[in-house]
């Protein structure tokens, strides 16, 4: 018997129900219904000083077995490497300490970066005409910053430590969103505490727009109901992710997302 002869149309309808058909199933399986949280502790900011120092351990570590080794070079005036990493190591640490110290909003942050840029210019302009920085420059006391590569390597190794510890802490305190119900796992033998999701209020803030340009962090402010203060989440890594999975996962209820 001769087979019957396929129509187009469906050709047409059977290469749509086979494309349909995975895209269903990748969809199935991209959809998450549990969320974890997990709020850091500021050390968390300190991690550009760890890698700096560490980068600067190792480049002072090669540069002293290239001229001879450290006992060499500290009795030669074959330092000025040295130097130069010890005021990249001075910079970087002092500005992470600033970041930490201070909450740069938007506003403040505008009003620094203006006011740097004026300064810097009026400087310049003056010293056109006057040669004052060279002139300070000149008179301004030989001073050295240098440090072992002992200190760097050492001093790495604490930070990490320190990183690393408050790191794991996360993995035993943390917040869970799981169908309707948001669950806090206070660590080891503590026990859990339930807070329900439904109609529970979410808030995002950014207190300092520099960790949020680096970390992408933020405070996470979740108000369930039927509480009596609302659940104050700090250095939140990933927050806008963070906020935009919660929305999936709370979509099929009344949640008010801010």
């Amino acid at each position: 018997m001769e087979e019957e002869p396929v129509s187009e149309s469906a050709k047409i309808e059977t290469i749509i129900i086979q494309k349909q058909l995975p895209q269903e199933d990748s969809e199935d399986k991209e959809y998450k219904d549990r969320m974890v949280i997990r709020s850091f502790s500021s050390m968390i900011l300190l991690s550009p000083t760890l890698i700096v120092t560490l980068i600067l351990g190792i480049t002072q570590l090669i540069l002293n077995d290239r001229r001879g080794g450290i006992e060499n070079v500290a009795h030669t005036v074959n330092t000025g490497y040295m130097n130069i990493i010890g005021v990249i190591f001075f910079v970087v640490f002092t500005l992470n300490l600033v970041l930490i110290a201070f909450d740069f909003d938007r506003m403040l942050t505008v009003v620094i970066v203006i006011l740097t840029v004026a300064i810097i210019a009026i400087l310049l302009l003056v010293n056109v005409y006057t040669g004052f920085i060279q002139k300070i420059i000149a008179n301004f006391p030989d001073i050295k910053i240098y440090l072992s590569t002992q200190f760097y390597i050492l001093f790495s190794i604490l930070l990490f430590i320190i990183i690393i510890s408050t790191w794991i802490r996360t993995l035993f305190n943390y917040y869970v969103i799981e169908g309707n119900e948001l669950i806090h796992h206070k660590g080891l033998g503590v026990g859990v505490e339930r807070y329900p999701a439904t109609n529970m209020s979410v808030k995002k803030e950014y207190p300092d727009l520099i960790e949020h340009l680096i970390f992408r962090s933020g405070t996470l402010v979740l108000a369930p109901p039927k509480t009596e203060r609302a659940i104050v989440l700090r250095n939140v890594i990933g927050i806008d992710k963070k906020v935009k999975s919660m929305n999936e996962i709370l979509s099929r209820m009344k949640v008010d997302i801010g």
